[in-house]
């Protein structure tokens, strides 16, 4: 609480871009830019009471006294200060006039100097269109201020804006804004009004903020109904939004662009025409000057010699730093505003956005559509995810988030103990986690709750014998480079510097600030099972999945054997569900013990069939990398937390007992603590959906801890069937597909892992003699064939995948650094870089690294202090958190 006790606003006033808004079941709810957030314990006419004395010009200490007799003052307090958490009341603040900036006017034409425009605002746009288009010699022209529209205030829209929205801060902020002198005024214009108004006219430029989107729709539907050519020009946070330009029967109209571009939150679906616009926020000249620029070269398009309206297609977006960012729009086929209407005479200028139009079409429609599955009438409607843990609960997760319509239930025991491991990661499930894509789960939450740390990559104390190692970095760079310049893979990228550095990709600025690149070097998560399944579960239970604690210990079989009827509980209940979702781990419960779905096995790659685990006291210095270590029968892990690292000791049994094992890691880590040791196979089952059946995790494929794959194909699993899961449950045609699809996806990362024993001669004892003899990487014989006469194979268009890798594994840059980093012989590709620029480049990444932050240091500074930056990570449209995982 007392973090927040200073910005508590003085002078409040509300957000011009806040909303607050009575959801259908009495709660209230709040909307500013893409967060929304449930208003617990606040009644609504309490709130009402409050804002209105919100105002801009009352202090909080008056607004308290006069509500004094009706409310507590503490619970105020209480009230104020979450609306100014949510950025939904802020402090009065003196604005700053804008400072000219010079700037180069497009040239109009002459001959277009006469044509007719309307410039309608009702905000700080107004001014500067109305001056920019004076000095463009643009002498006939109206700036129209426009205070309210008469179709906004029916009694049916004035009642639902009283029964649903507390609050639209805009009302009251534009109320004391008053048009100059030069402007015309309108008070109250109609649809009809405004239609005969815009034939008077040959362009019209509507640039509207923090009005009522149905003002919008309102300007939309005069538009189309006089033929005059409007540009609309609205806000978007702290940018602009100009376009479309609406031609009658031609174009998108503007409700085509708010369906298209406007992130609303699915709960506010049924009143978004009762929402308003945004502000531009902290708008300063030079925003103000771009989106001027930006109409008037749209006027003198649309109006000159060629007829051409730029904007008939897309929508041009201005940032705050004037930079621009084109999006495209169609109309769209339910909307019945723009329909084209070609059986009407066309005009030159409805010919040529027509032109525009279907150049757009040409473009788009060669790109392969993405189109949902229609349901059939017995789609899928109950799922029973048999077994909890990171499998069951992210499986629970994910069907809530991609099809909330199927009920989810989840039956685990909690008589079977949570495995307390450390778990290593890969930047797949940082993405699955957070990406509104996937789940979109808040960062800032799960750090505090979660407490991870960073990976940017794998240590390899691997390949040549003594002190040798490398790096695996996530964060693609210069492999060639690095190897010929640097003899080393360790300079590659700036993530892989970090790791050779143990710091963090935080860095200070020398002023007490930090920089931060999460955006930029791709990273994963080192995780704490115990801590992440204990937040999954909390996280399903509030996401209103169901759970129940119960053993199961048997399923009724189909008479023909191929599918489940029923599970039995172990006091005798039957559960019966439409599919059935196997997370039973190593036993496999319902794919291979039930409907015999048969094991393939990896044992002539992988032979490791054992780990020991243990926690062991690090320096304090937390890692950003997880370790492999050779050791005599296998290799040894080292995950790194805050408190301790986390170490674990993969080896085959059939060259090492568990006591010879332990012996062997207690020898390398004084003050190692209680060891346990875990069991596993490597292989995948021949079937990944089987009858009514689809086995997510370990029961359905395991190859090793090796590259931290675990959690990673759990994700590729999940993504792959709930993108593709079928309208019908008598649908099988999309089952051999993903069976295949996955069983290769499996294979390929067997393959994969085989190169790292085929090739480690780090040490010659028995295991390792016998793994660089008989690892089987048959597999991968046609990339290794090519790796020796053209390294790196990703210095050139990928022989295995078009655009893409199926997943991070796949990709040829993985398999360059595995092998270069081995010193597999090869003959090397002609490099990128030369040596100079290469050295400057070198000169420029190593004086960043210098300045990065050790991890502890980094997420304390980030969880405490500065969260806005893990937001900015998650939010921020240049994050490869929104990306393919290949740079």
């Amino acid at each position: 609480m007392a973090d927040f006790i200073d910005n508590i606003p003085q002078v409040p006033r509300i957000n011009p871009n806040a909303h607050l808004i009575l959801s259908e079941t009495g709660e209230v709810c709040s909307w500013v830019g893409s967060e929304v957030f449930v208003l617990e314990g606040i009644q609504p006419s309490i709130i009402r009471e409050l804002l209105v004395l919100i105002d801009g010009v009352r202090p909080l200490e008056t607004i308290y006294a006069e509500l004094a007799d009706s409310s507590d003052r503490n619970y105020l307090n209480e009230i104020i200060l979450a609306l100014s958490k949510l950025n939904i009341i802020e402090e009065v603040v003196t604005e700053t006039p804008p400072q000219n900036h010079s700037w180069d006017l497009p040239i109009a034409p002459a001959q277009i100097h006469q044509k007719a425009i309307a410039l309608l605002g009702n905000h700080q746009l107004l001014d500067p269109l109305d001056k920019t288009f004076a000095a463009a010699g643009f002498h006939n022209r109206r700036a129209f201020y426009l205070k309210n529209f008469e179709s906004c205030q029916t009694s049916k829209f004035r009642a639902l804006q009283q029964e649903r929205i507390l609050v639209n801060g805009t009302l009251a902020y534009l109320s004391s804004l008053a048009p100059t002198a030069y402007q015309d005024s309108l008070d109250s214009v109609s649809i009809s009004g405004l239609c005969q108004l815009f034939k008077e006219f040959d362009f019209v430029v509507c640039a509207l903020e923090g009005v009522p989107f149905q003002a919008l729709l309102d300007v939309n539907k005069s538009a189309l109904a006089s033929g005059t050519p409007c540009l609309f020009v609205t806000a978007s946070q702290e940018t602009a939004l100009i376009g479309p330009t609406v031609i009658r029967g031609v174009t998108a109209c503007f409700g085509c662009r708010v369906i298209t571009l406007e992130g609303l939150p699915s709960v506010f679906q049924d009143i978004w025409p009762q929402l308003s616009t945004p502000i531009v926020a902290k708008a300063d000249s030079r925003l103000l000057s771009s989106v001027a620029q930006a109409c008037l070269e749209e006027a003198i398009s649309l109006l000159g010699p060629t007829l051409t309206p730029t904007r008939a297609t897309n929508v041009l977006k201005i940032t705050g730093q004037g930079d621009r960012t084109v999006k495209r729009l169609l109309p769209s086929s339910e909307c019945h505003e723009c329909a084209p209407r070609l059986d009407e005479p066309l005009g030159v200028i409805e010919r040529s956005a027509i032109a525009a139009a279907a150049e757009e079409i040409g473009r788009i429609w060669p790109n392969s559509p993405k189109a949902a599955i229609r349901p059939a009438a017995d789609a899928y409607q109950t799922v029973g995810i048999l077994g909890g843990g990171t499998a069951g609960y992210l499986t629970a997760l994910a069907f809530r988030a991609f099809r909330p319509d199927i009920k989810v239930t989840l039956l685990e025991s909690s008589a079977i103990p949570v495995i307390g491991v450390g778990e290593a990661t890969t930047p797949e499930l940082v993405k699955f986690l957070h990406s509104p894509r996937f789940l979109g789960l808040d960062i800032v939450d799960f750090y505090q709750r979660v407490r991870p740390t960073w990976k940017l990559g794998i240590k390899f104390q691997w390949g040549l014998p003594d002190d040798y190692e490398f790096t695996f970095p996530f964060q693609r760079g210069r492999l060639l480079e690095s190897l010929l310049y640097e003899s080393t893979l360790n300079n590659q990228s700036l993530g892989a510097m970090l790791m050779s550095a143990d710091r963090a990709p935080i860095f200070d600025r020398g002023d007490g600030t930090p920089l931060s690149l999460l955006h930029q070097i791709r990273w994963a998560y080192h995780l704490d099972n115990r801590r992440f399944v204990r937040y999954l579960q909390e996280e399903a239970i509030a996401a209103g999945i169901q759970h129940i604690d119960v053993q199961i210990c048997d399923a009724q079989m189909s008479a023909d054997g191929e599918t489940i009827t029923y599970l039995i509980t172990e006091d005798g209940r039957k559960l019966t569900y439409d599919l059935y979702i196997d997370c039973s781990g190593f036993r496999s419960l319902l794919l291979e013990q039930k409907l015999g779905s048969k094991f393939v096995s990896y044992q002539d790659t992988l032979s490791t069939d054992q780990a020991i685990a243990a926690t062991v006291p690090h320096n304090g210095t937390v890692k950003p990398y997880t370790l492999a270590e050779t050791m005599n029968n296998g290799w040894c892990w080292n995950i790194p937390f805050e408190d301790a690292d986390h170490r674990g000791y993969v080896f085959s049994s059939a060259f090492c007992s568990v006591d010879q094992a332990l012996e062997e890691m207690r020898a390398k880590n004084p003050g190692m603590g209680d060891p346990w040791v875990v069991k596993f196979r490597s292989g995948r089952h021949e079937h990944f959906w089987k009858g009514n059946v689809v086995a997510i995790g370990n029961s359905y494929a395991f190859v090793e801890p090796l590259e931290s794959t675990a959690i990673h194909m759990i994700v590729l699993e999940l993504e792959l069937l709930l993108t593709n899961l079928p309208a019908s449950k008598r649908d099988e045609g999309i089952k051999s597909v993903l069976n295949r699809k996955m069983s290769d996806r499996w294979d390929a990362l067997r393959w994969f892992l085989g190169i790292h024993y085929k090739f480690n001669h780090r040490l010659s004892t028995p295991f390792w003699q016998a793994a660089n003899r008989d690892t089987d990487v048959s597999g991968a014989i046609e990339r290794l064939a090519l790796f020796s006469e053209r390294a790196p194979l990703s210095y050139r268009n990928s022989l295995f995948y078009t655009l893409h890798p199926p997943e991070f594994f796949s990709d040829d840059h993985s398999y360059d650094t595995l092998l270069a980093g081995q010193q597999v012989s090869a003959r090397f590709v002609e490099p990128v870089e030369d040596p100079a620029t290469w050295q400057r480049q070198m000169a420029i990444l190593k004086g960043l690294a210098s300045t990065a932050m050790p991890q502890h240091e980094a997420l304390s500074c980030l969880r405490e202090k500065r969260q806005d930056l893990l937001y900015d990570f998650a939010k921020r449209r240049d994050s490869w958190l929104h990306t393919w995982l290949p740079a």
